[in-house]
């Protein structure tokens, strides 16, 4: 209950879409069931196959000192969101967190040998008492990528995101999938140059699209995109093994 409260105390002061605070706090939740099955122990985890490990509610992504940098690094920026929100309080966020140098630990065998350090469980406490900033976080963050990416977006696909964010079904799956694969704006992120964020999913979509096959057709859009992305990835990365997870992920999208 005190969570709840929380959550609600930090969007009252955040406006999306005129959705009700209620319909935000879930949409926050979701996302952490969908990245961490809502548990805290999900909080911290290191997937084999990737090059960095997945924090907070959000799974935001952490490199170590000196990896490549592919995909968009978002904890950093949570770190930097934290602090100035938690400036006014008594909670303090440890050095080693807010510092630049990057993850502390160079490699997943190192992390998973070291669950049980003090760095661990100051960051296990962080990640676990700052929920209801993390989904401020997330939703924060979307405005700005949504600026980003209004530029580059037709006339169609603009009145597509604005059908989609009136409705809670539609707004859950704006932020969720903006979060979850990015934009599609980062040269980096792409396979054989090409992208699978945001921008793809909706150029995707069919301009004479009826709005209530909106959902649906974004839904469909986006599982083909994510097929062809697995279909382009190096075959080291094995991508193969998420791509029915990720399917199941944009089905919740309709319920």
């Amino acid at each position: 209950m005190k969570l709840f409260l929380l959550i609600l105390l930090s969007l009252s002061i955040f406006s999306y879409a005129e959705l009700p605070q209620e319909s935000l706090h879930q949409i926050g939740l979701k996302i952490w069931q969908n990245e961490c099955r809502g548990t805290v122990e999900g909080l911290i985890s290191w997937n084999e196959n990737e090059e960095f490990p997945s924090l907070g509610l959000g799974h935001f992504i952490w490199y170590p000192q000196k990896a490549e940098k592919k995909f968009d690094e978002t904890f950093p920026s949570l770190v930097n969101f934290l602090v100035e929100k938690l400036k006014d309080t008594d909670k303090e966020i440890p050095s080693w967190i807010k510092s630049k140098k990057g993850f502390p630990w160079k490699t997943r065998e190192d992390f998973l040998k070291d669950k049980r350090s003090k760095k661990m469980q100051e960051l296990r406490d962080v990640l676990s008492t700052t929920l209801d900033l993390q989904i401020l976080f997330l939703l924060d963050r979307f405005k700005l990528k949504e600026a980003e990416l209004l530029p580059h977006l037709t006339s169609s696909q603009k009145g597509f995101v604005e059908k989609l964010k009136s409705t809670e079904k539609g707004a859950y799956a704006l932020i969720d999938y903006t979060h979850f694969k990015g934009t599609g704006l980062s040269p980096s992120e792409r396979y054989k140059g090409e992208g699978w964020g945001l921008l793809q999913v909706l150029q995707a979509i069919p301009e004479e699209t009826a709005d209530e096959n909106l959902i649906t057709e974004f839904v469909n859009c986006g599982k083909k995109v994510l097929a062809r992305r697995v279909k382009n990835a190096p075959i080291n990365r094995k991508e193969d093994q998420w791509l029915k997870g990720w399917n199941q992920r944009l089905e919740t999208y309709l319920k």
